[in-house]
């Protein structure tokens, strides 16, 4: 049941035309493959959908944002990952 909402998830991912990675390591290996547009294209679309997904919570925004006029941290960064990662992972579930 876990590998198939996995799978399902990672099909998803395609789909909204970011990276189907599910752990850190996956993310940066499957990075490295693309080339520099298509990383570029990536990151963005992966953007637009972080936005999306904290627009439906915007209570969440402490935990994801620096301070005011600072960039975000790894921490933040990460955090983000895993959060558009539990949300698709969530979307499968139904």
């Amino acid at each position: 049941m876990i590998y198939e909402r996995t799978i399902l998830a990672k099909i998803k991912m395609l789909e909204m035309g970011i990276v189907p990675a599910t752990t850190g390591h996956e993310l940066k290996k499957q990075m490295e493959s693309l080339s520099e547009s298509d990383r570029r294209v990536v990151k963005r679309k992966f953007r637009k959908i972080w936005k999306k997904y904290l627009k439906k919570n915007p209570s969440l925004r402490d935990l994801f944002y620096p301070a005011i006029g600072s960039d975000p941290t790894k921490d933040n960064l990460r955090n983000r990952a895993v959060y558009v990662v539990i949300e698709i992972v969530k979307e499968c579930k139904n």
